[in-house]
């Protein structure tokens, strides 16, 4: 298979590696993605789209490297996988051209990254849907105007574009270890009108997976930006530091070392790859144990990378004023983020035994 990168795909890894290095420091970036053209990437042809998964993997390998702290997962590849998903073109419209934002509310307390332990309600009343219950860890939604919420209609999880300053919703915000946006958001009674439904009335549970698969792999590509940078800094800071008049890079026990954090880093890679072809995968089986092999690979690889890199720094590396504690500090919070490790081996070990949508049994992955 062919990995080499087209001219415009270039051009994105480029662009995106100069904001990410700082050239539109301390400005409100959302004008900027709009302008550069990253909301529309995998949005129809008809709304201005372009690319897919792989131009994802490119522009989030780049935050990673350049540790920027921006809603794009939440707000542009988790919610607008839903929309596009779920038809809603007006809707994905307004996101692509920068006009409105939008972020989900799934998880709840004690729910265990599972989008489908749901105890929000959603009960019809007339035309309208009242929506009551209480969402936990929901990402990047003091900048939303809608949220997109799952809740329960029956037996079935449907989901509802839900104003974010209705009556009835309470957002309580607070600021994860690594400065991210992150609110737990109350819904007392919220009045939704039948046009907010997205997607048919019990399908939304099949939209959410669909979502978090996109943003799974999403974080994926910014963990291999996050690895990147560790081991580089690491390999950069042992040809420095001097012990015993020589660097210490000269020493055969550290170059094992880093050359192990190099195959774990490829080893990321490949799965990160994996991850991005298999979002186009019709079957949701085969596309969720793709995903969940990929998030279990990077969270065991992002840690021993992470603690290697902290550990060949030493004292240095723990402190405020090096980027590779940052660096580590978020790559900590991917591996937990929509899904930890044992998450994605449980859902993988299930995916695997599963039988597709053709009716043969899931290949071995």
């Amino acid at each position: 298979m062919d990995f080499t990168l087209s001219p415009e795909q270039l051009l994105i890894k480029d662009s995106v590696a100069r904001f990410a290095a700082g050239e539109h420091a301390g400005a409100d970036p959302w004008p900027t993605f709009a302008e550069l053209g990253w909301l529309a990437i995998g949005a129809p042809d008809e709304l201005g789209g372009f690319g897919g998964p792989l131009e994802t993997l490119l522009v989030m390998e780049q935050f990673g490297r350049g540790l920027v702290v921006s809603p794009y997962v939440a707000q542009v590849v988790f919610a607008g996988a839903i929309l596009r998903a779920a038809n809603r073109t007006e809707l994905l419209q307004r996101l692509v051209e920068g006009e409105e934002r939008f972020a989900v509310a799934y998880e709840e307390p004690h729910a265990r990254y599972d989008p489908a332990r749901v105890a929000t309600s959603a009960v019809r009343d007339g035309d309208d849907y009242v929506v009551t219950g209480t969402k936990a860890r929901v990402l990047d939604p003091s900048t939303a105007e809608t949220l997109v919420v799952s809740a329960r209609t029956g037996d079935e999880v449907t989901l509802f574009a839900v104003p974010a300053d209705a009556p009835g919703v309470t957002r309580t915000k607070y600021d994860a270890e690594d400065g991210y946006d992150v609110a737990d958001v109350r819904f007392e009674n919220v009045r939704a009108g039948a046009a907010s439904v997205i997607g048919p009335i019990g399908g939304g549970l099949a939209l959410l997976e669909r979502g978090l698969d996109h943003a799974t792999a999403a974080l994926c590509a910014e963990a291999l930006g996050l690895m990147s940078t560790m081991l580089e800094a690491t390999v950069a800071y042992t040809k420095q530091r001097v012990q015993f008049g020589v660097p210490i890079g000269s020493f055969q026990a550290l170059q094992h070392r880093m050359a192990e954090m190099f195959i774990e880093l490829e080893l990321a890679r490949s799965m990160a790859y994996l991850a991005a072809m298999t979002l186009d995968a019709d079957d949701p089986v085969a596309r969720r144990r793709g995903i969940s092999a990929a998030k279990a690979q990077i969270a065991k690889s992002g840690r021993f990378v992470g603690q290697n890199a902290i550990q060949l720094h030493g004292g240095i590396g723990m402190s405020e004023e090096y980027k590779v504690g940052h660096y580590f500090k978020r790559m900590t919070l991917v591996e937990r983020l929509l899904g930890d490790a044992d998450y994605h081996l449980a859902r993988f070990i299930a995916a695997r035994g599963a039988k597709s949508e053709a009716g043969t049994p899931a290949a071995v992955g």
